[in-house]
């Protein structure tokens, strides 16, 4: 056998067995999903809530979706603001149909491949960039999560919740405080260096163990991409700024399309309050155990409106159609994808989640 048809050997190897691990882990996803949507259904009147669907006012409900759409564009705009810095930007127009690929990738469309690595995949491609592209996401999204943060802390300072069981402020501030924290680890100079020199002291204890060794170094190496590119971003600080003004637009149009969807379903609560839930349960559908967060978010709607005496059927209402609504936005990203995509190019993307997410058990 030639080294070339074993090295496609290992590499058919490698991603049969990350699409065996997807496929179960999409599995387990899709399992917990019904699980949290068996719960949730159990704790209220189900032909209450048929009635609750049934009384929506489509007109109203329909203003929801250009919010989204809005609020979309106000993260392809600040994905521009951070490439430009990093490496030779796209059009607008075909960044607009990369991110459009990707929120299709995230959140109808899933596959081995994830939306993320789609949008670093194209961003790069023309410019061989795959690196800048890859710190932009980063940046993109650490700088999304900032924003979130920020809104969804200061409105519960200014307007303390009460649920009973569950302390509100104390949990969003100490996510708040861990974000800081991790921030600090990966973009000051001095801990950036002590975090990968520890990851790279545990690649070089762990070098007896074969493959493990250099997946600890590409960790380390990802990291280190990271934080020059924050270096390069950081001598721009009129991006960093627009970037961050970008994401409160993001974060801002996001809260207006759920108090829209609210309005639709005849839910009268202050608008105020929509900043404080909205992001929270987006931070908590952001944990990985669910599908695209289906069931955690119904369920952080139904326990965050249902402790200010919004009716359990009208949280899950309004948490299955902001989830409706945020999916029917994706779909445009299909037909774009219809002039993008390219057998070949799978392959290629795949490698490149491959590099990015390297399995270390």
């Amino acid at each position: 056998m030639s080294i070339l048809s074993r090295e496609r050997n290992a590499e058919s190897g490698v991603f049969g067995g990350r699409h065996l691990k997807s496929a179960i882990i999409t599995f387990v996803k899709l399992l917990i999903t019904g699980l949290f949507f068996v719960y949730i259904f159990g704790k209220v009147d189900f032909h209450q809530f048929a009635d609750t669907l049934r009384g929506v006012r489509p007109v109203m409900l329909a203003f929801a979706l250009p919010a989204i759409w809005l609020a979309h564009f106000a993260c392809v705009l600040r994905w521009r603001i951070l490439l430009r810095p990093l490496m030779p930007t796209p059009s607008l127009a075909r960044l607009c149909g990369i991110y459009c690929i990707g929120l299709f990738f995230n959140l109808t469309f899933p596959t081995l491949i994830g939306g993320d690595i789609v949008k670093i995949y194209y961003a790069g491609k023309p410019s061989r960039s795959y690196a800048g592209s890859f710190a932009s996401i980063f940046l993109d999204r650490d700088i999304g999560m900032f924003a979130m943060m920020i809104i969804a802390c200061g409105a519960v300072s200014f307007y303390p919740v009460s649920i009973p069981g569950v302390p509100v402020s104390l949990i969003l501030w100490s996510v708040f405080i861990l974000f800081i924290l991790g921030n600090i680890a990966i973009f000051t100079p001095r801990f950036h260096g002590f975090l990968t020199r520890i990851i790279r002291g545990n690649h070089v204890a762990s070098a007896q163990r074969g493959n493990l060794a250099a997946r600890f170094e590409k960790i380390a190496a990802k990291i280190d991409a990271v934080a020059k590119a924050f270096r390069i971003t950081g001598r721009h600080p009129a991006a960093l700024l627009a970037a961050l003004g970008m994401s409160f637009v993001n974060q801002l149009l996001g809260c207006t399309a759920a108090w829209i969807i609210a309005l639709s379903l005849e839910i009268r609560i202050q608008p105020f309050y929509f900043l404080i839930f909205v992001p929270t349960a987006t931070l908590i559908s952001m944990i990985p155990i669910s599908l695209n967060g289906m069931g955690l978010r119904e369920y952080s709607f139904m326990a965050l409106f249902g402790a200010i005496g919004v009716a359990g059927e009208s949280c899950i209402a309004l948490g299955l159609l902001y989830s409706f609504i945020v999916i029917l936005s994706s779909l445009p990203g299909g037909v774009v994808y219809i002039f993008f995509r390219s057998k070949s190019e799978n392959l290629n993307m795949a490698g490149i989640e491959n590099e990015i997410n390297p399995d270390i058990l």
